[in-house]
């Protein structure tokens, strides 16, 4: 039986439920109780860039899949895996008028690294390298007949697309732990076409502008060529590159590409976000299947049940390997990853919409402070101007005075160099006070826009502008920014908005810095002076405190040297010699002579 791409070999679920679909296949009974269907085969290619943005050097890619040993010019290391196991085949295919060194594998991948270099020798940091197809191979054919295939698939690609393609065909780990039926190639070619010379030449920008009509055209064409090498093997199975939606199986979700480093973790028992996920969906598409497998069964006995429909149910079941508690289990955590990817997407919502109000906020905030800002600019400018004008107007009058002229905040006379009175005119100022002015216009402008930015919170509200601008251009979302009116581009005027924010950066970020390192500095230098009246004083405190001890000790040591002068004296008083006294006589008291 011939079945044409495109057409369902049974009639999908109507998306009013299954009471409806079970109606359609009882009217449809006469049409399908012919078919025969075909058992399918596992199909799979997955398109990857090999690109050095992401790390990745093409020559050690090519080295690890040829199981080869490479010199990387490049990076000047050697690659080797010839310790590698399970290269079944390899082979490089390039038009007919190629040069025959692009040929040998290293010097073709060492010159795709050459090409992606500036003209000063600088490496490109984010060239794309090259471009990889992983392609899985039927198990149930032989070894030549997988050969053919990748020979027949590559041959057609590089007549296609002008390349050069590189592939390797690898056979199935043997480590007991996964089955022997995961026989792929991979199919390395070059970004760059092969030109008139057998060089390699320009980008094939097709790879880029059509690359999703390009992928799809390549997966049609592998599935022909496996198709058509299962059929010439007298083998049932085929393969379909369709979508579960183009095959009519668009109740049956896909499953998420879990990857080397997921799979890795599955065998070693850890479970991961995507595995779980996949395990979930697996379990929903087998439940899906099953109801959908007995409503067919169910209509007719000479209507078959699918044999795609029957192979997805076996292979869920052998790789689930699930009881019905089990499978209970995993529809609960699936319908609880849909209720959480739900309110996700709920708060997803939200954040955008309270994002989009936000940043029209903030951006009337910004407005408001950058016209004033300019404003007050203006305002000062003319000032500044006006400083200007009274010096330059000072100096003319001055130049005009023959007899005498200025030094110092005096007048002098110009023959005998002696102070005179000159009535000088009310707008007089000298270079020196007119700096000194300025810089006070200068201090107080930085300090009024330093306060209506603090006023405003403008810092703040830039950053939280821009952020709520990723937020949306991450979602697509386009931004609400205000744009001028059409007299306003009549008459030229500049417009504030979301993108004149390196206004921000360039005019009014630097007068917040320079006022705020001015202040900063002035504050030190306040600290420094007080803190110096602290020392000094502390410092004349400890001044007195000596000179307090210092006449303490003094008057103590005076103390001391009067009490031993007394006792000395004492002491020399007791050692004299004491003198008798004379008697007294009896006639003391007679008066005659």
């Amino acid at each position: 039986m011939e079945v044409r791409e495109g057409t369902p070999l049974y009639p999908k679920p109507s998306p009013k439920g299954w009471a409806a679909t079970f109606s359609k296949l009882q009217k449809a009974k006469p049409r399908y109780a012919k078919f025969r269907f075909l058992k399918m085969a596992i199909f799979h290619l997955n398109e990857s860039n090999i690109s050095r943005s992401d790390g990745r050097s093409v020559v050690a890619c090519a080295a690890y899949r040829a199981c080869e040993k490479l010199e990387d010019y490049t990076f000047g290391k050697t690659q080797d895996y010839t310790r590698k196991k399970g290269l079944e085949y390899k082979s490089i295919y390039a038009p007919e008028h190629t040069n025959e060194k692009l040929l040998d594998r290293q010097t073709l991948w060492n010159e795709v690294e050459k090409k992606e270099f500036n003209a000063d020798g600088s490496m490109k940091a984010n060239a794309r390298l090259a471009k990889e197809y992983t392609c899985a191979l039927p198990h149930e054919l032989t070894h030549q007949e997988r050969i053919k295939i990748v020979d027949d698939f590559c041959r057609d690609f590089v007549k296609k697309h002008n390349v050069i393609v590189d592939a390797c065909i690898h056979a199935p780990h043997d480590d007991g732990e996964t089955d022997n039926k995961n026989y792929h190639v991979h199919i390395m070619f070059t970004t760059r076409l092969v030109n008139e010379k057998g060089e390699l030449g320009k980008k094939q920008r097709t790879f880029n502008d059509d690359g999703p009509k390009i992928l799809k055209d390549s997966r049609a064409t592998f599935a022909h060529v496996v198709n058509t090498a299962l059929e010439n093997a007298g083998l049932e199975e085929r393969i379909d590159h369709r979508s579960y939606k183009d095959q009519g199986l668009d109740f049956l979700e896909p499953t998420a590409h879990e990857g080397h480093e997921v799979t890795a973790l599955r065998r070693q028992g850890i479970d991961t976000e995507i595995s779980l996920k996949n395990d979930a969906i697996k379990a929903k598409n087998l439940e899906a299947a099953r109801e959908y497998q007995q409503i067919i069964k169910g209509l007719d006995q000479e209507i078959f049940v699918p044999s795609r429909l029957e192979d997805q149910i076996a292979a869920l079941e052998k790789e689930l390997r699930l009881t019905a508690a089990e499978e209970q289990q995993l529809l609960a955590e699936l319908a609880k990853l849909d209720r959480e990817e739900e309110l996700r997407q709920e708060q997803l919502t939200q954040q955008i919409d309270n994002a989009y109000d936000n940043f029209i906020e903030q951006q009337a905030q910004y407005i408001e402070f950058a016209q004033r800002f300019y404003d007050y600019d203006y305002q000062t400018n003319k000032r500044l101007e006006l400083i200007d004008k009274q010096l330059e107007k000072s100096q003319k009058w001055l130049s005009k005075q023959h007899g005498f002229y200025y030094s110092n905040g005096q007048f002098y006379d110009n023959y005998h160099h002696q102070r005179i009175d000159v009535s000088t005119p009310s707008y007089f100022t000298t270079h020196h006070k007119t700096a000194t002015k300025k810089e006070e216009v200068m201090k107080q402008y930085r300090k009024d826009l330093t306060t209506l930015a603090d006023d405003f919170d403008i810092e703040n509200t830039v950053s939280a502008l821009k952020q709520n601008a990723k937020k949306l251009t991450d979602n697509a979302i386009e931004l609400p920014v205000l744009a001028p009116t059409f007299m306003q581009k009549l008459r030229r005027e500049y417009v504030h908005s979301f993108d004149t924010l390196d206004d921000f950066k360039t005019d009014m970020k630097p007068v917040f810095d320079e006022y705020r390192a001015e202040t900063l500095h002035a504050e030190k230098e306040k600290q420094k002076l007080i803190q110096e009246e602290k020392d000094l004083e502390a410092f004349r405190q400890q001044m007195e405190e000596q000179q307090r001890k210092h006449e303490a000790e003094y008057e103590l040591e005076m103390k001391l040297r009067r009490e031993a002068s007394q006792q000395l004296r004492q002491q020399s008083w007791a050692n004299e010699p004491q003198q008798e006294k004379k008697p007294k006589k009896d006639n003391d008291h007679d008066l005659s002579m």
